[in-house]
């Protein structure tokens, strides 16, 4: 027979439950963004293990998410979790070179814009989303598949046009146009279409300073520029004392884990470029200049005179030149003249065809 003490207590313990339910929602929710922040500096290591520690960091924030979405399937950030899971499960394929994993990604956005319970706003994010990380297959084919690149390109070309039209009042569009700009590197005329149309559509100050960005970058191509950096190393660095060289010049940073992944495996390929023709020089992004050296090191790569003025993205040399992203890789032939807007995919072979021409030509 229950009691009315008994009672009086299980009533206590009822009406405590959704609120315990709640405080652990709250925990978990914490975790998520506190990784969410990044991993930080990272350790005094060899290569391998900066690269690790990025991944694993990936790894960590794609369980917390899955577990969030696992124990409160009701609870309203739900949908937040939904899309950085997504995100983050492609960021790790992308890292890893696992289509597969990218892929799904991409099926569960669809998913989700889809879905009749996901409200507006966030189908909305779905499909930016779904669209920008489709984007990154253009990556993986254009590593693995080569024939499918332009055809991945034509098909993210549309996609970003047409959620102009299915969704006219998110600012995005002209966001999503300007990112869909940045496959077409190789076709500065097609690009600068694309550009001027994104241009019309932006409405927020941020987007049109993006967009501005891109045409900086792209009004420099074929130009000899005149720049020059103290160094992290001490010596300062000038391009105009590089003439006759091929200079690759990298823009990175130490909390961008695509940026580290991309250093580590690019490294690989300079060191079979002859000395005496190539030089590598970066510009960290770091906020503080013991973060940036302590990558390099951690990389093996403070042979590379590298600039960290510190203060992330207002850092002057990239303003100057219309940096937005990392990383972001310029590539000058002998002559100094800017040949590339960005060679983060195919950096090795257009370092081979400059260092084969005997009278460089601007492309």
């Amino acid at each position: 027979m229950m009691t009315m003490k008994t009672t009086a207590l299980l009533l206590t313990l009822l009406l405590a439950a959704p609120a315990l339910a709640d405080d652990a929602a709250d925990q978990a929710w914490a975790r998520i963004e506190t990784l969410e922040k990044g991993p930080g500096i990272p350790p005094d290591d060899a290569p391998e293990a900066v690269v690790r520690v990025a991944r694993a960091h990936l790894a960590a924030q794609e369980q917390a998410l899955a577990n969030f979405l696992k124990a409160y399937p009701q609870d309203p950030r739900r949908f937040d979790a939904e899309l950085q899971y997504s995100g983050v499960v492609a960021a790790l394929g992308a890292s890893l070179s696992e289509r597969k994993r990218v892929e799904q990604s991409i099926q569960r956005l669809a998913a989700l814009e889809r879905a009749e319970s996901t409200p507006a706003k966030y189908r909305a994010d779905a499909a930016f989303l779904r669209i920008t990380t489709t984007m990154q297959t253009v990556n993986l084919a254009a590593a693995n598949r080569p024939g499918e690149t332009s055809a991945a390109r034509n098909t993210i070309l549309e996609a970003a046009g047409n959620f102009a039209t299915r969704y006219p009042d998110d600012r995005r569009a002209a966001r999503l146009l300007a990112e869909a700009a940045t496959l077409l590197d190789d076709q500065p005329s097609r690009k600068r279409k694309i550009l001027e149309q994104a241009q019309g559509l932006a409405r927020d100050e941020g987007t049109r300073q993006r967009i501005s960005d891109d045409i900086k970058r792209l009004d420099l191509l074929g130009r000899t520029l005149d720049l020059s950096f103290q160094t992290l190393q001490g010596p300062d660095f000038s391009l105009e004392a590089q003439r006759g060289r091929v200079v690759v010049l990298i823009f990175w940073a130490g909390w961008s884990p695509p940026s580290v992944f991309w250093l580590a495996e690019f490294a690989k390929t300079a060191r079979d470029w002859p000395a005496n023709q190539v030089t590598v020089a970066t510009v960290s992004l770091d906020r503080q200049k013991a973060d940036g050296r302590k990558t390099l090191e951690a990389l093996k790569l403070m042979d590379w005179p590298t600039s960290c003025e510190g203060g992330g993205w207002d850092n002057a040399l990239a303003r100057s030149l219309g940096v937005n992203a990392l990383p972001t890789v310029f590539v000058f032939d002998p002559a100094g003249r800017l040949r590339t807007l960005n060679a983060r995919d195919d950096a090795g072979p257009v370092v081979r065809q400059l260092l084969g021409e005997k009278t460089p030509v601007t492309r």
